[in-house]
């Protein structure tokens, strides 16, 4: 083995392979199946990595002893890079949670169950990843991959960008913030207050509260107090992608929650760990579709922004 190539069982070339798919991740709809397919891919390179920075060793099937060789760069012509075998994925998550003290019993649950998501994705005809919202979910991957970074010395912006690494501290904090769980008590109360009104003032108030809940101004999810359609909107929570699609330019834009209005029984949540704590911090995606000649006549002129022009040219 060159020693300028990289051991595939090394902590870089698991940490490599962890940002492609964070790449493929987040090329992807926070709604679409996709997203959380790749974040498990990308999750299984992480646990790896953290694994392997401690040794490579630890990662070696140990019912063959050439797997052992193999893992430290020890060549045998028994085995080769195809051949050799790994530990399963269980036990590599069985592995950080005992070498990293902050990586917790409920981290490796979860990172066990995110596992077996994929499975199920790849090896049966169940569509785990369908319909999986994100709040019940990435808030504590972001949990689990912070854990595994600081223990490697990996910053987090190097796998997942600057952007998304800003959207995951805030996902994190929500985990953290118990005063959030006080919203409870507002949506309790606006509850008792709309179960008090006619079921015909009840029934005019939602549908005036859908028609107001227009699509373009935000995300539209029903109001945990009525039922009712109500809005969420956020700031942006990651790097815009741009693409291609039936002539048009769509441009898709993460966006992190940050208030709820409902105009049928009137509750307002501002801020993202009381949209958590009440089923509403959900990531979601907001798409504009823009004409290609505007988009890059846009995109030239933001390019050349600061240019002088230059009439002395032969």
């Amino acid at each position: 083995m060159s020693s300028r190539t990289p051991h595939e069982w090394s902590k870089g070339s698991f940490v490599e392979k962890g940002q492609r798919y964070a790449a493929l991740m987040h090329s992807q709809r926070r709604e679409d199946w996709q997203f959380g397919f790749w974040s498990a891919l990308c999750l299984e390179m992480l646990v790896r990595a953290t694994v392997a920075h401690f040794s490579p060793a630890l990662l070696a099937d140990s019912k063959d002893w050439a797997n052992l060789r193999f893992a430290l760069g020890i060549q045998a012509s028994e085995i080769s890079n195809l051949s050799a075998k790994s530990i399963p994925t269980s036990d590599v998550v069985k592995r950080v949670e005992a070498l990293v003290p902050s990586f917790t019993k409920e981290m490796a649950n979860f990172c066990v169950l995110h596992f077996q998501r994929r499975n199920g994705e790849l090896h049966s005809g169940a569509l785990p990843f369908d319909d999986l919202d994100t709040s019940t979910w990435l808030p504590l991957y972001y949990s689990c991959c912070t854990a595994m970074f600081n223990a490697i010395d990996v910053p987090m912006g190097q796998v997942f960008g600057i952007d998304e690494a800003a959207t995951a501290a805030t996902l994190i904090q929500g985990l953290r913030d118990d005063t959030a769980k006080a919203v409870e008590g507002t949506i309790h109360a606006h509850k008792v207050a709309w179960d008090k009104l006619e079921v015909s003032e009840k029934t005019k108030l939602s549908k005036q509260a859908e028609i107001l809940a227009s699509r373009a101004m935000g995300h539209r999810v029903a109001c945990p107090s009525c039922q009712s359609i109500g809005l969420v909107q956020g700031a942006p929570g990651g790097a815009e992608t741009a693409a291609l699609e039936d002539g048009v330019i769509v441009v898709r834009q993460p966006m992190l929650p940050s208030h709820f209005d409902c105009k049928a029984c009137g509750l307002a949540i501002k801020g993202y760990s009381k949209l958590h704590a009440c089923g509403l911090g959900a990531t979601f995606t907001s798409t504009s579709y823009t004409d290609p000649v505007e988009y890059f006549e846009d995109e030239f002129r933001a390019h050349m922004t600061g240019y002088e022009e230059d009439n002395n040219e032969p």
